[in-house]
């Protein structure tokens, strides 16, 4: 099943509708699908090893991050739009290939971002809970609702673990292989589990942390 779509946000069109009733952009209609998560896409994505480099390229007018293999190559970019209705970052190839997409939803009640592959299917959605006491709790669900992943540990420092409900361990974000203040590792541990939605999950907590914790004078940024 499918339903219309808007080509510019990805904000859902009611029917009838010939603008978007977030950004008012012309209707475009596209469709939208979605797939089984967690599991490896079977998109074109560079994303298909185990260990990540993420460089924020702090000097920049905009929150653009490079993403390399240990190496140093780079795989990809993830660059945000300067001009949007809420957070929106995308995914492009060093061929200039546009890879996915993260929109950050700005009417939800609490910090919310949607995982979109190159296809426009939906991947995941990214949520925060709200009036955490202590720390911050982010989880993943699937297009259906269905918590898959979860964080433990400091956000802020770079210093958690992704699980899956079960406690299973997924991925480790850390800082063991680089010195650069505003860069990270992503160390994928469960090979099965998509690479693009842990980089994802790690750079859509990173941007609403820093901003937050930025906006509150905490922040030593």
């Amino acid at each position: 099943m499918t339903s219309p779509v808007c080509a510019s946000c990805g904000q859902r069109i009611a029917p009838g509708s010939r603008f978007c009733g977030r950004c008012g952009a012309p209707v475009s209609f596209q469709p939208m699908t979605t797939q089984p998560l967690g599991q490896m896409a079977n998109w074109n994505t560079p994303f298909r090893g185990t260990q990540y480099i993420v460089d924020q390229k702090i000097l920049a007018i905009r929150d653009t991050f490079g993403i390399k293999d240990t190496s140093g190559n780079m795989l990809a970019y993830v660059k945000q739009q300067l001009v949007s209705f809420g957070p929106k970052f995308w995914y492009e190839g060093t061929d200039g290939t546009r890879l996915g997409e993260i929109h950050g939803k700005v009417l939800a009640i609490r910090p919310t971002f949607e995982i979109y592959n190159a296809q426009n299917q939906l991947q995941a959605v990214i949520k925060k809970k709200i009036l955490q006491l202590i720390g911050s709790q982010w989880w993943m669900e699937n297009s259906s609702g269905q918590e898959i992943a979860k964080v433990h540990g400091n956000i802020l420092e770079h210093d958690y673990k992704v699980q899956a409900p079960d406690g299973t361990q997924l991925a480790q974000i850390h800082k063991k292989w680089v010195s650069v203040r505003d860069s990270y590792c992503v160390e994928i541990q469960n090979p099965s589990f998509d690479p693009y939605l842990v980089l994802s999950y790690a750079i859509s907590m990173d941007h609403t942390e820093k901003k937050e914790n930025h906006h509150s004078g905490l922040s030593p940024f």
